[in-house]
């Protein structure tokens, strides 16, 4: 019977399985989960072990996506259906329609994969979704990051939790090796199919596995055990640099964040420039910057007789160079919607996302949120006024100053060092009459209390 050590201890996969989920309180008892099953050796095994489970077992629903692309998937697709039949398990399958694949085909599988996944979280109610990566799957992982890119967040290869739909995506098997499972296989015969294409040497995966890691072995029969240990201490690092940037971060004056956007001033994160524009990005978006990105970013940052500029950052984001401030922000499309042309009317206690990246709302003050706000406005107004509208800035648009007089749009954004990308983004709240009670986020009209007003709160995040 297989079996390794674990402690001192001698325990059978099984038992280690057992406890390993016990401890890490990734389910309840009967909580719905989503397994990905391929019936591969691994996902096999996996199902085998969650089956297996005397406490916190869970409701399983069994997601496979048939791709198509073997004449084996036909036969893998029905036994999993019995098999599931058999052991009384949801089932839930769906086939990869696609046309011919010249190239991207591993791409464009996982995405079908994980969006299927995601909905079929969503159709049981799970939180959680397992799949069976395992230690050699992570050995292989690590060589190809450091092969493609040297990246550190990348080369940290799979992670055993993350994020996932809403939930969250768990790999127990990650520090198992494959050689173990396959043992576990045959002890309890556990019937699996061999995935042709495993073999197919234009796959870079399957050249690492069948000739870089093999050759690797011999010059050290421990490297897979070594590589995944390098991949666990390499996520704990880089976890520990993101919070200490986070921490960093937060407590700069100059750093502000909203739901599209992160901007702070070049001096604050200069001497860290590459770590902490890498933690800007993951804030907005979990993808990582290339080394070329990087480059050019950092020659844009430093070059002093460019005091403006943009890099575009992919995934639908760009970084902005103005002056001394550095802004990485969603870019907005070109498509103007009727609403960001023409404004809106304000429904109090209720948000609204600007076209900037802001968001601002309207209160009754005895409802006022608790909160960090990037700007908290009294007015008085009175009920001939509403109902209130958020449209675009005019360029006569004027704010009353409370000593009397009032202040120009221009001169405002000039008094405010408001650049001209920023400019175009502008939005007023003014009321029926088209009298602009703000220049929302930059400044607001004085107005006076009396026995006709109420008070409302502008909040801007």
């Amino acid at each position: 019977m297989l079996s390794f050590l674990l402690g001192g201890v001698l325990v059978k996969l099984q038992s280690q399985f057992n406890l390993q989920v016990a401890q890490s309180n990734w389910w309840k008892s009967n909580e719905p989960i989503v397994i990905a099953v391929s019936t591969g050796v691994d996902s096999m095994v996996l199902l085998h072990l969650i089956q297996q489970l005397k406490q916190y077992h869970p409701q399983i629903t069994v997601a496979h996506v048939n791709h198509q692309l073997r004449k084996q998937s036909e036969d893998e697709e029905q036994y999993l259906r019995d098999y599931c039949n058999e052991h009384q398990l949801q089932l839930v399958v769906k086939r990869w329609e696609h046309g011919k694949i010249s190239s991207g085909m591993e791409a464009q599988a996982r995405k079908f994969r994980y969006q299927f996944f995601k909905e079929v979280m969503q159709k049981t109610g799970s939180k959680v979704l397992v799949t069976a990566h395992q230690q050699n799957d992570q050995a292989e992982t690590v060589l190809m990051k450091l092969v493609r890119s040297g990246n550190l967040k990348e080369v940290a290869g799979i992670k055993p939790v993350r994020k996932f739909a809403g939930g969250k995506l768990i790999r127990p098997l990650l520090k198992v090796r494959r050689s173990e499972i396959e043992s576990y296989a045959i002890t309890n015969q556990i019937h699996w199919f061999e995935d042709e294409t495993n073999h197919d040497d234009e796959v870079q995966r399957n050249r690492i596995r069948h000739h870089v890691l093999p050759n690797l072995v011999e010059e050290n029969k421990n490297v897979v055990d070594h590589l995944a240990t390098f991949a666990d201490d390499l996520q704990k690092q880089n976890d520990l640099v993101a919070k200490l940037l986070d921490s960093y971060l937060n407590n700069l004056d100059s750093f502000k964040q909203t739901s599209n956007s992160i901007e702070v001033n070049y001096d604050d994160i200069s001497n860290m420039i590459e770590p902490a524009l890498q933690q800007m990005m993951q804030r907005l978006m979990p993808v990582s910057l290339t080394k070329t990105q990087l480059f050019e970013v950092v020659q844009l940052l430093q070059n002093q007789r460019k005091p403006q500029g943009k890099i575009q950052l992919g995934n639908g984001f760009e970084l902005q160079k103005v002056y001394q401030k550095v802004k990485i922000k969603k870019i907005k499309s070109e498509n103007k919607t009727f609403r960001e042309k023409t404004g809106f009317m304000v429904v109090l206690n209720h948000w609204y996302d600007l076209p900037s990246g802001k968001s601002v709302a309207i209160f009754n003050s005895e409802k006022v949120p608790n909160g960090n706000y990037l700007r908290q406005s009294y007015f008085w107004l009175n009920d001939s006024q509403f109902p209130l509208q958020i449209r675009p800035s005019e360029i006569h648009d004027r704010v009353k100053l409370k000593g009397g007089g009032h202040k120009q749009l221009r001169r405002i954004l000039i008094d405010h060092k408001v650049n001209n990308e920023e400019r175009k983004l502008m939005f007023s709240l003014v009321d029926c009459h088209n009298e602009v009670l703000s220049i929302l986020g930059i400044q607001e009209s004085s107005t006076n209390k009396s026995v006709r007003t109420n008070l409302y709160v502008l909040l801007v995040k």
